[in-house]
């Protein structure tokens, strides 16, 4: 402390000053808040969830003959109610993924679901007696390892498409496919497998495993691409599977996209359903959507937050930017479904994103309205004569002489 009382030296000062601004961030590393229930904390530059501090995992990865991992990860599922006696093939698989991240290095960076032990506030080792005792009885094989790492690679498929590891149920296709494979059907309804499940999967590195999946333009280091060098290839179907989805965050475009895909490509009068392009604006939609699966990864909800690429896309911004156009199209659509029959769009009723056919979006659209209902009354009294699609479709283009609108079948096939 410097007193101010007396003249002080330009480098004394700069020295005091230095140390108020260390002690400044290491307070502002301590701030935490709570939302909702949950427990928020300043780390890594950004405020971040933590988790119940009894699910940490506590490492020590300079001192692997510790174990640590080992028994902070059994120190957890000791207290997820009778889950070692219940479903002791999980408990080793649980285990043996927790000492494979520790000794190679695959865990997250310390923050609200990994520890080291020297910041950790128990020691798990009191647990080691119990520990010890259950591998003795059920030895931790090199295939629980293999589940393990399965399992966490689909915990973070889940991540990239959901914005969460495991959901308030066992989530997400491949993730419920193996641990049904592994475990039995029984895992899937299994509450504690699910609480620890919750646990653990947060424990994997985001980034090095969605990079390990070959999501491209990851913003990850040289050491963290180091340390993956040797985390196995997960399965191709996995690595396909990054495109399945869009990333969390963007699944109101998807639905447009895949819903004008299949109405302007499968139905079979997408040819004779003619719009005004300047009043329905599709490219500005299908440049986006390309650009999303060309690169995920910035498009995703936390891509800014967790750090996970170099350019990251405000989707606040974007949705705004499009925010009129695309419920445009989302009229569109809820005109078509409701109005021509068989258009293989039924399911999308159901969705609360598609507007309702109510009397605001028939006095919205009146004349596109009336049309497309003239249209549908044409199909089905040809469809009543036992005319052919393609004759139905010929003799009702030539009654279409507008030189604006154009079919949406071919505005979809131009821009696909």
């Amino acid at each position: 402390m410097i007193d101010i009382s007396k003249p002080v030296t330009t480098s004394d000062a700069l020295i005091y000053y230095a140390d108020h601004i260390l002690d400044e961030i290491d307070n502002l590393a301590k701030v935490e808040y709570n939302k909702k229930g949950r427990k928020y904390r300043f780390v890594n530059n950004a405020f971040q969830r933590i988790r119940q501090e009894d699910k940490h995992l506590v490492i020590c990865p300079e001192q692997l003959d510790l174990k640590l991992s080992f028994y902070s990860a059994f120190s957890i599922l000791i207290n997820i109610g009778d889950i070692l006696n219940t479903h002791p093939q999980f408990c080793c698989t649980i285990l043996g993924l927790a000492q494979e991240l520790e000794k190679n290095h695959w865990y997250e960076e310390e923050n609200s679901s990994i520890i080291h032990f020297r910041n950790a506030k128990h020691d798990p080792r009191v647990v080691q007696h119990e520990a010890d005792a259950f591998v003795k009885q059920f030895p931790i094989t090199q295939q629980h390892i293999d589940w393990g790492i399965n399992l966490m690679v689909c915990s973070k498929l889940n991540f990239l498409h959901t914005d969460h590891h495991i959901g308030t149920k066992l989530e997400g296709v491949y993730m419920r496919q193996y641990v049904e494979q592994y475990f039995g059907e029984e895992a899937l309804t299994s509450l504690d497998v699910l609480v620890a499940l919750k646990s653990c999967v947060h424990w994997g590195n985001i980034k090095g495993i969605l990079y390990k999946l070959k999501v491209p333009n990851i913003d990850i280091s040289p050491q963290l691409m180091e340390n993956f060098a040797n985390f196995p290839d997960p399965d191709q179907e996995l690595c396909s599977s990054v495109y399945d989805r869009f990333p969390s965050g963007t699944s109101k475009y998807h639905l447009l996209y895949k819903s004008l895909d299949m109405l302007g490509l499968d139905f079979k009068y997408s040819h004779l359903i003619t719009i005004d392009p300047k009043e329905f604006q599709f490219e500005w939609l299908y440049n986006l959507c390309h650009d999303i699966e060309f690169d995920p990864i910035k498009y995703h909800l936390r891509a800014k937050t967790k750090q996970l690429c170099s350019n990251p896309v405000n989707l606040s911004e974007l949705a705004m930017k499009h925010n009129s156009r695309m419920n445009k199209l989302f009229d569109l659509i809820a005109l078509i479904i409701n109005i021509f029959q068989n258009t293989g769009g039924d399911y999308l009723l159901q969705n609360s994103k598609i507007p309702k056919l109510d009397q605001k979006l028939i006095d919205r659209y009146s004349k596109l309205y009336q049309r497309f209902v003239d249209l549908a009354k044409q199909i089905e009294a040809y469809e009543m004569k036992n005319w052919t699609q393609d004759d139905i479709i010929a003799r009702l283009q030539q009654d279409d002489t507008s030189s604006v609108n154009k079919s949406l079948h071919s505005i979809v096939s131009q821009l696909k």
